[in-house]
């Protein structure tokens, strides 16, 4: 099994064809200063960075250099399958993005724990179908965006203030439409026609991953009180977020709970949200497979070597601050 899973993160690195139907370029697709999967998480300058007072750390931080970094730890509970179809969405979607970003939680709180970082738990926001959400992240003109359960969206936004898991309010949150979320599981992912057989649970779980990775950059900026102008550039700053999806993934194969089938559904994501082009603010699909390829594996060609881990992703995509 352990050489098949190899073989199926290698298709990573050789995705290819590439789709902007996840573009922000495309205004019917996101609202005002609002981002997509293959996006900018959403960030926004127009509020204080950081959780309430209670999730700062105590203590002078702890450092993230090369071999000082720790690993990250590995939950002790299981990966369980979402049990979602296409005919029982109305039921299972919801906690089963819950019980993803209670497992994203898990693993990249003990690591925080470790570094003295404070905790890295995202508010979260799930729009229930027909329900609407108004989020803070603005446009250039300033509008609040009010987003629906049906948009072909997620996103990650750092002013918003939402319940974490454990119910406390918390500035940065993540929000996911359920109903978009629904569709995967019917072959419509993120308003692209795809075989429903090729796509599913670990499709909606590199995206919340992902998103899960830009309030990472986030915590990590809160922590060290690093200026967002010193935020990861151009396109690391969404590269650096499907790198942390694969460290947290590379965590299920430590738990033997990642399969053929579900690196196949994440590789089947990645032309969706791939740019057609360089330097359009997301990162080819080529681009996007290494970064989360070397979260997998600590390297952009696929090996199982070893895990890949944080600071394999900060040293190639935050080098300004973690170059080793």
């Amino acid at each position: 099994m352990r050489a098949m899973i190899v073989v199926a993160v290698a298709v990573l690195g050789t995705v290819t064809g590439c789709s902007d139907v996840l573009s922000s370029q495309d205004d019917s697709a996101s609202p005002p200063g609002v981002s997509a999967p293959a996006d900018g998480g959403g960030q926004n300058t127009d509020g204080d960075r950081g959780q309430d007072d209670s999730g700062s750390s105590n203590g002078n931080p702890g450092t993230c250099q090369g071999d000082s970094c720790p690993k990250l730890p590995t939950p002790s509970s299981t990966f369980e399958g979402s049990g979602v179809t296409a005919d029982n969405t109305d039921k299972t979607v919801s906690p089963y993005l819950a019980s993803l970003l209670d497992d994203l939680d898990s693993a990249w709180g003990a690591w925080f724990t470790e570094l003295n970082w404070g905790d890295p738990s995202t508010g979260r926001k799930l729009i229930e179908p027909g329900t609407t959400y108004t989020t803070d992240c603005t446009s250039d003109d300033k509008k609040i965006g009010e987003i629906s359960s049906d948009l072909k969206n997620a996103f990650f936004c750092a002013v918003d203030t939402q319940p974490n898991g454990k119910g406390k309010p918390t500035e940065g949150t993540i929000i996911l439409p359920v109903e978009t979320f629904a569709g995967i599981w019917k072959g419509d992912v993120f308003g692209a026609s795809v075989p429903s057989v090729i796509v599913g649970d670990f499709t909606a779980a590199t995206v919340v991953a992902h998103e899960y990775g830009h309030n990472i950059v986030f915590r990590i900026a809160d922590a060290l009180k690093i200026p967002e102008s010193s935020f990861p550039q151009g396109n690391n700053l969404e590269l650096i977020a499907d790198c942390f999806a694969g460290n947290w993934a590379a965590t299920v194969f430590d738990r033997d709970d990642l399969s053929l089938r579900n690196i196949l559904q994440a590789a089947t994501l990645l032309p969706i949200i791939g740019d057609t082009g360089p330097d359009q603010g997301h990162g080819t699909t080529r681009e996007r497979a290494a970064a989360i390829t070397t979260g997998l594996t600590g390297k952009s060609l696929p090996t199982f070597e070893r895990r890949g881990q944080p600071s394999d992703c900060l040293a190639k995509y935050w080098p300004e601050r973690f170059s080793s």
